[in-house]
């Protein structure tokens, strides 16, 4: 798993993985067990969810270091911030890194558009499958 943001102070925090005990009351109680444990008033990732997550940073308008195809990729409320010509060429680059069949979750305010909308189709508000 690859977690990435432009922020360094973000990449640390999530890295760290401790949040402030109120957030885990959005996280379902099954995976709330399962991954996470309260000390004092933070709530803790689990060791082994750390390990599988590799945070780097990444500034989606340079170059992307990643080579391998992703089976999700989860890019929400970030393209609100750039024009449409920028949108369409960062659909696209999600579109090459994207496995068939696999999926791109953006934010409700952000739609698929341009050449590489016909890479995708709409399974959910906000949630595009790559075609084959």
């Amino acid at each position: 798993m690859l977690a990435t943001d432009l922020a360094p102070h973000v990449l640390a925090t999530a890295a760290a993985g401790r949040y402030p005990v109120d957030m885990s009351k959005d996280v379902p109680e099954r995976l709330r067990r399962a991954w996470t444990q309260i000390e004092s008033d933070e709530m803790v990732m689990a060791p082994e969810l750390k390990r599988v997550v590799s945070y780097r940073p990444l500034n989606l308008l340079g170059p992307w270091p990643m080579r391998g195809k992703f089976d999700a990729i989860f890019c929400r409320n970030v393209m609100i911030y750039f024009d449409e010509p920028t949108k369409a060429r960062l659909i696209a680059r999600f579109a090459d890194l994207l496995e068939p069949g696999s999926h791109l979750y953006i934010g409700h305010s952000e739609r698929v558009i341009g050449p590489a909308i016909d890479a995708f189709e709409p399974v959910g508000q906000t949630i595009y499958r790559r075609r084959t």
